[in-house]
């Protein structure tokens, strides 16, 4: 009995039937064929992976692959072709395949040659894997469809400082081609992008921005501004993320910052208004009560003398009462001129009119004006002007505070000139003054409502702020301009322009030497300028 083997050798498995248990225990499909490529074996999970193709053991390869290429097992085309192409494979060397079969299953097949000729075929269900490939590849798609239509610029950075991902906007943005941002770049080497193409600045002022950038704490929020090469502005913020990472947005800011600058002008305008309307309740009510006293006192003196029989002051009281009446009057057709014009209720009564005759009698209302100042009045007409069609009154009264204002504030000595210029394109008037004149940061309020430049002023040259308004809007609804350039202590000088189209050619002609007109001829002509004066 010694010679016997012990009982438990005799009871041990035989080396093949340890190999096809592991084998049928395995959760991958095993199939090996021999060196005549017939079918050895295969397992149960080769079976489930494989439902609907059976194969049995000792079945050539040939006749297998012809079956399931018939069967419509490797897809739509010709089965003949499929089964060629397929045994067309060289097994001899390991090569891993993935197909789809007709039930949905997608699986990876794997050829392993063995040392007899023959090769083992590995199958295995990724359906799951695929799906989830698939899964993944849809969100990647999905984001990188949202990054895409962001308006803002997005750009993340990895622990190391290296581009992770960035959509086209951040680009955009920076004033860079996509190709300058590719994933795994650093942050130094952005920076120094930008710098290369001046988007920082130049010399040391460049330096010192890059600088910065690059030395920034990426662990403490960050939040700059700055303007790009297509001129937007851009606000640039940086937070920390999980993870040591860092998330940088680029907003263009250009149109909320516009908003804000004009919500801050609206507002300094209301402010600006409110307080010229303030100042113009002040001079109005000012404007009224020199009149209105004008009125009562002279009144009363009128009747203290009536009741003591005829005097010749009562013809003097009575001019004085009628002058400020018709200040008065003044003043309440200026207020509601502006109302009519707010309420688009102003209407022109057009005829054709002489140019040079409106001139004249606009001059001859402030000769004793101009005498009891000191200022000489001139004038620059040419000998013959085509008519011209518009409001008669309303010209007159866009002449006459033009000439208020140039003989109000022009001193003692100094000169004020009317002229006409008229060529092809437009009618040119002009009233030029040697006054105080007009700071250039001034001359575009002289214009709005109810302003005095300076409160200063008020009461030494009254009145209450609507005739430029008034006059401006005159020559608008003309279609014409009025426009003043000035400097201060050399003088003023306000244009209207009419345009051509409000020109009569066939109008009046006339010589400035045998004009006959209602109006005088000029009071100074020892004192007219030898040569014509054009605006400066």
């Amino acid at each position: 009995m010694s010679g016997d083997a012990p009982a438990a050798d005799r009871a041990a498995p035989e080396p093949a039937d340890l190999l096809a248990a592991m084998i049928e225990g395995l959760p991958q499909g095993i199939c090996v064929y021999g060196p005549d490529r017939r079918v050895r074996l295969f397992n149960h999970a080769y079976a489930a992976i494989m439902a609907g193709a059976p194969i049995a053991v000792g079945e050539r390869l040939e006749d297998i692959v012809r079956r399931r290429a018939a069967a419509g097992e490797f897809g739509p085309g010709d089965p003949a072709a499929l089964a060629d192409r397929l045994l067309a494979y060289d097994r001899t060397r390991a090569q891993t395949r993935r197909r789809r079969r007709p039930n949905g299953v997608f699986m990876e097949n794997r050829w392993v040659p063995l040392a007899d000729g023959g090769f083992m075929l590995v199958c295995t269900d990724i359906t799951p894997l695929v799906e989830a490939e698939h899964a993944v590849r849809r969100r990647v798609a999905e984001m990188d469809l949202m990054l895409a239509g962001l308006r803002h610029g997005v750009i993340l950075w990895g622990p190391d400082r290296r581009l992770v991902a960035a959509n086209p906007m951040a680009a955009e943005l920076l004033g860079l081609p996509p190709g300058q941002m590719p994933p795994g770049c650093t942050h130094a080497e952005l920076i120094d992008a930008l710098q290369a193409r001046g988007h920082l600045g130049s010399g040391v002022l460049a330096q010192g921005v890059a600088a910065e950038l690059k030395g920034r704490d990426w662990q403490q929020p960050w939040v700059r501004h700055f303007v790009n090469p297509a001129g937007r502005f851009i606000e640039r913020r940086a937070e920390p993320v999980p993870g040591g990472m860092n998330l940088t947005t680029f907003t263009d800011v250009t149109e909320s910052r516009e908003a804000e600058r004009a919500m801050r002008r609206a507002k300094e305008a209301a402010e600006a208004a409110n307080q010229a309307k303030s100042r113009f309740l002040a001079t109005m009510s000012h404007e009224l009560r020199t009149p209105l006293n004008a009125v009562i006192g002279f009144s009363e003196a009128l009747l203290a003398v009536a009741s003591s029989g005829p005097s010749a002051r009562a013809g003097e009281y009575a001019s004085a009462i009628n002058q400020a009446g018709r200040q008065l009057l003044g003043l309440i057709d200026s207020v509601l001129d502006v109302t009519r014009l707010e309420a688009g209720q102003f209407e022109l009564t057009e005829e054709v009119l002489d140019p040079a005759r409106l001139v004249r009698a606009g001059l001859r209302r402030f000769e004793a004006a101009a005498e009891a100042g000191g200022i000489e009045l001139r004038t620059d007409l040419p000998a013959a002007l085509p008519g011209v069609r518009a409001d008669r009154r309303r010209m007159g009264q866009v002449l006459h505070q033009l000439l208020s204002n140039a003989v109000k504030f022009t001193p003692s000595g100094g000169t004020v000139t009317v002229g006409i210029r008229c060529d092809a394109a437009a009618l040119r008037l002009w009233v030029a003054d040697t006054g105080i004149g007009i700071a250039e940061a001034d001359l575009a309020r002289v214009f709005d409502p109810f302003t005095q430049l300076d409160a200063r002023l008020a009461r030494r040259f009254p009145g209450a702020g609507l005739g430029l308004y008034l006059a401006r809007a005159l020559m608008e609804s003309h279609d014409g301009t009025l426009t003043l350039t000035s400097e201060p202590g050399a003088g003023t000088v306000a244009e209207i322009r009419l345009p051509a189209a409000r020109l009569v050619r066939a109008g009046v002609e006339h010589a400035a030497a045998t004009a006959q007109d209602a109006s005088p001829p000029d009071t100074h002509p020892s004192r007219e300028p030898t040569a014509p004066q054009e605006p400066p």
